[in-house]
């Protein structure tokens, strides 16, 4: 199987679990993370990158800006 040129990356210790990122993504990349980050915030964290079409609507929605696509 070819291999995707891009890559979705979020770092949970920044993110502070809004879900708008969930919300907006209808192909089930990521997921709230059970246990909790250093702010005591229920993180998303990518569980699905092989999902994502690098469509970048999670990036633009981040109010954080904790998420990045890199090709």
């Amino acid at each position: 199987m070819k291999q995707h040129p891009a890559a979705i990356f979020l770092d949970p210790e920044k993110c502070r679990g809004c879900g708008l990122c969930m919300e907006i993504c209808k192909r089930g990349v990521m997921e709230f993370r059970e246990e909790a980050n250093a702010c005591g915030c229920r993180p998303v964290i990518v569980v699905h990158p092989e999902k994502c079409v690098l469509c970048g609507l999670c990036v633009a929605v981040c109010p954080l800006h904790v998420i990045s696509l890199k090709k």
